[in-house]
């Protein structure tokens, strides 16, 4: 197995962690998600999660907003010819949220992660993890303070996400599913308060 190769953002290039070891059989890459993918890209994740996900409290952070700019990642497969396959096979996206104390006052802003949707015919060859890693490293180079999402503990941890102690979200959420990353560059302390568009 090898490492991943380098993938191009807006940003720069990426060097992807030790967590993410190419299990693939194929070539691939992954690029910041263009316009003309945007469609694609949801179809994606309407394909992945059905629409069961519109009645989670995550995608209350979703509705009406934005993703950050540059900072939603597509994969493709690349074709014997070395060019990128038009389908795409892994998505993920970050949007600006807001923490607000109990007045309602913002004391600090996060980038919610997600989803993260890989295509069912390659899942479980790493794909997710890699956009994760690229996800969490644009996202930082941009200063971001931390990152946010709600996912499976055991899983996340391994890129050092750790439970959002102090946050909530506006609805019902398993609160040990919330969890968060700081940057490494961000030296004051961890945010309390509603997480908010």
């Amino acid at each position: 197995m090898r490492p991943f190769l380098p993938v191009s953002g807006v940003s720069g290039v990426y060097e992807l962690s030790g967590l993410a070891v190419d299990t693939y059989p194929f070539e691939r890459l992954i690029t910041v998600e263009a316009a003309a993918e945007r469609d694609a890209a949801d179809a994606l994740v309407n394909r992945v999660f059905g629409p069961g996900r519109y009645a989670k409290t995550a995608e209350r952070l979703r509705e009406g907003n934005a993703p950050l700019p540059g900072l939603s990642f597509v994969m493709h497969r690349v074709g014997r010819a070395g060019e990128a396959e038009t389908t795409i096979i892994g998505s993920v996206r970050l949007w600006p949220v807001k923490i607000y104390d109990d007045a309602r006052k913002v004391v600090g802003t996060m980038a919610f992660l997600g989803p993260i949707a890989v295509d069912e015919a390659h899942q479980s060859h790493g794909i997710g993890r890699a956009l994760i890693d690229v996800s969490i490293q644009a996202t930082f180079k941009t200063g971001v303070t931390a990152v946010l999402l709600v996912g499976t503990p055991a899983y996340f941890e391994k890129f050092g996400f750790m439970k959002g102690e102090g946050l909530t979200l506006p609805g019902p959420v398993d609160y040990r599913r919330l969890m968060v990353l700081y940057n490494p560059a961000y030296t004051g302390e961890a945010l309390r308060g509603a997480v908010d568009k």
